[in-house]
């Protein structure tokens, strides 16, 4: 027999306790299940452009109203941009405000607040603080998960695949390395913060083998100063690991930069 609800009365249908207690059930029976569809459904690529659904049109005749989600984007995205050191707190806060209603959009952002941070790594420490407040909230690691590693592999197959001209090549380089150390500088900031496990050993080592390539003396002294900041921040004022070391020692051994050989020196010395 099929029973039909109306519309009206699928909202009380839905608070119901048979339907909450037969949810329950289902949830607890079936929970691999959940947990690999929930996992597929945060793996599919999201549109960029969502907030642009919802875009004004000038012109009366086509002129469409912007939906809240849409406004809520724009505003997260100007934050976004205007983040600083005076004023990243209140932002953040009026960031996890503005999104709460809205869980399905956690992932837009977050894929956001990543690309940001590979342009700007100086921000990262910001960066992190946002998103630390949004997990407290959402609590998805999946997303957060998922999302660093597509972005790590999208970084590396960009660097592997220079078939262009040398000027290009170039280009690709510095830009490989500007997005290497603004990824090693996010995620470095999120593990500290606990959001993230097992994420910066293989960064430091990625660090330190682009450190043990032919580099020009300003890409070097950037991946340096990032390895310098992300032992700072992991690992204090303690010794660094004896495989560090000697990776850093043989680095200092091959390089010619006297700038970048003290560089070094200062962090073998935790100074």
């Amino acid at each position: 027999m099929t029973i039909h609800h109306s519309v009206d009365s699928l909202h009380d249908l839905f608070l119901s306790e048979q339907y909450m207690s037969d949810k329950s059930k289902y949830e607890k029976s079936h929970q691999s299940i959940l947990r690999d569809m929930n996992q597929f459904l945060n793996s599919i690529d999201i549109n960029k452009q969502y907030f642009r659904t919802g875009i004004i049109v000038k012109n009366p005749k086509y002129k469409k109203k912007v939906s809240q989600e849409t406004q809520v984007l724009k505003s997260f995205k100007t934050s976004l941009n205007k983040m600083s050191s005076l004023n990243y707190e209140s932002l953040s806060q009026q960031v996890v405000k503005d999104i709460q209603p809205y869980p399905h959009l956690y992932p837009i952002v977050f894929q956001s607040i990543i690309e940001q941070a590979l342009l700007h790594h100086t921000y990262s420490k910001y960066y992190g603080y946002l998103v630390e407040h949004l997990h407290k909230l959402f609590r998805n690691e999946s997303i957060i998960q998922s999302q660093l590693v597509k972005t790590k592999e999208t970084i590396e197959t960009t660097h592997i695949n220079q078939q262009s001209s040398s000027y290009d090549d170039l280009c690709k380089k510095n830009k490989y390395v500007d997005q290497l150390i603004g990824y090693s500088m996010f995620v470095s900031d999120l593990e500290v913060r606990d959001i993230i496990q097992g994420y910066v050993e293989p960064t430091l080592q990625s660090l330190l083998t682009e450190c043990s390539k032919e580099l020009s003396e300003d890409e070097l002294y950037k991946c340096v100063l990032c390895l310098s900041t992300i032992y700072k921040v992991v690992y204090d004022s303690n010794p660094l690991p004896e495989s560090h070391q000697t990776s850093l020692t043989e680095i200092k051994s091959k390089i010619r930069f006297m700038k970048i050989k003290f560089k070094i020196m200062d962090i073998l010395e935790r100074r």
